[in-house]
């Protein structure tokens, strides 16, 4: 059983804890204002490094996040920087743990069914 003393602890240990998030959460929206900005196709196209014709055929294909205008693409980067990240590729060790942890799944399961 909590006492009240550890109680006022742990409210305060958690207080100080949202103070430091929300420092660091305007600390990086300060950093960052220009993601607010929309970018042009040549700005992704230096950010990317892939090329026009590219990009336009991901746009075609609404592969690429991309915002349409009065016939006018625009882009925000975090927007691509998050759809740069969807396509990370497992290293060994996540892909033999995901294979661990369904097979201990598996296991389980037909355990249970006994």
């Amino acid at each position: 059983m909590y006492t009240f003393e550890q109680t006022q602890q742990d409210v305060a240990e958690v207080k100080k804890d949202l103070k430091e998030l929300k420092a660091l959460f305007f600390e990086k929206a300060e950093i960052n204002p220009q993601n607010n900005q929309p970018k042009t196709i040549d700005e992704i196209v230096k950010l990317t490094g892939y090329t026009k014709p590219t990009l336009y055929g991901y746009c075609q294909k609404k592969t690429i996040p991309h915002h349409k205008k009065n016939g006018r693409l625009f882009f925000f980067e975090s927007e691509i920087i998050d759809w740069i990240k969807q396509g990370k590729q497992k290293i060994l060790l996540e892909i033999e743990a995901d294979a661990n942890a369904l097979l201990s799944n598996k296991r389980k399961a037909s355990e249970n069914e006994k």
